[in-house]
């Protein structure tokens, strides 16, 4: 499988950086229409991800008002079993797609590069 053929690039993308204010993520996130988005750091690194779920959770401990007091970085899930490198096998990406709706493509340096949707991999072998 050539996984550029079924990659979502970061530049079409959907994502937040770990250091985006909470109140400003929630904002961007409900926006977008997703459920969870990747997070990189500002050197594009790939840390994990952020869901509806994360920010309803600190809402009910903490309270709305209190969003602009934490960073994305406060939230987000170190994800790295959601992660896979650049060159991964066909086999490694049907086994790994099966729990989620996406996972983050990352470089050998741990840059985020993109997504392979769960769809994408399903359109895939529809043509195969």
């Amino acid at each position: 499988m050539n996984i550029f053929s079924i990659l979502v690039p970061k530049q079409m993308l959907t994502y937040l950086n770990a250091n985006d204010s909470l109140d400003s993520a929630v904002e961007f996130l409900l926006n977008s229409g997703y459920s969870a988005v990747p997070v990189i750091d500002n050197e594009g690194l790939y840390i994990g991800i952020v869901s509806e779920g994360d920010f309803l959770r600190l809402i009910m401990e903490t309270g709305i008002d209190n969003l602009k007091n934490y960073k994305v970085s406060d939230l987000v899930k170190i994800d790295k079993d959601g992660a896979v490198l650049n060159t991964v096998s066909r086999d490694e990406v049907y086994e790994k797609i099966l729990d989620r709706n996406f996972l983050a493509v990352i470089d050998d340096r741990g840059c985020f590069v993109g997504i392979i949707t769960r769809k994408s991999v399903i359109m895939s072998l529809n043509k195969n």
